[in-house]
């Protein structure tokens, strides 16, 4: 599988890679750049998230700054945003995901992904069913707006639809487990809604 080098308007995507690939980081490229092999239909996006492994989120961040110093760094409880000066995190060009607290289903990305190349350099992304259940992890988030549900609904059914030969549905249970008591359940229901033409409440 072989991603793109999509341009970010400021931010390319096979820059951020390089940048925390030359300094040793252990990360997970997700969110839009790194499904586009899973749904068969990459789409333009517009921030480049990266899951961070605990002990180098610190190493991140310098590789970020020192790569982007036009970018101003907000750090957030769960993730740290570079975004240009003068406007709201919320369209930050870089996300580096915390995978701490309670959120156990960003930490999963870091043991439950494939490895790929972007512009020659390595880059790891969820496998199939960690995307799908980041995915679905989006869809049912509680401060998550309804626009972006919404795209989020349309790339869980997508990677569904052109994989379902290929979901481990056991696996994809316990993923969904890490997003709430009931998401083993509620996550095979969407698949199978999927599946069967029927609709996805979100």
């Amino acid at each position: 599988m072989m991603l793109d080098g999509i341009l970010n308007e400021d931010v390319a995507l096979p820059d951020v890679v390089k940048a925390l690939n030359d300094a040793g980081v252990d990360f997970v490229l997700v969110g839009g750049h790194a499904i586009g092999g899973w749904t068969k239909k990459p789409r333009a996006t517009v921030d480049v998230d990266v899951v961070i492994a605990s002990n180098d989120h610190a190493k991140a961040v310098e590789a970020i700054k020192q790569r982007f110093p036009e970018l101003v760094m907000h750090d957030l409880p769960v993730v740290t945003r570079f975004a240009p000066p003068g406007v709201s995190h919320h369209e930050s060009k870089v996300d580096l995901m915390k995978p701490g607290g309670d959120q156990a289903i960003i930490k999963a990305a870091l043991t439950n992904n494939i490895e790929t190349s972007i512009e020659g350099q390595k880059v790891r992304i969820p496998d199939l069913e960690m995307a799908i259940a980041m995915k679905y992890a989006s869809m049912v988030g509680v401060y998550r707006k309804m626009a972006d549900k919404y795209q989020d609904a349309t790339d869980f059914m997508r990677m569904v639809q052109a994989n379902q030969g290929d979901i481990d549905m056991d696996k994809l249970r316990s993923l969904g487990k890490l997003v709430h008591s009931d998401g083993d359940k509620e996550i095979i229901e969407y698949v199978s809604n999927v599946l069967t033409g029927k609709s996805i409440v979100i």
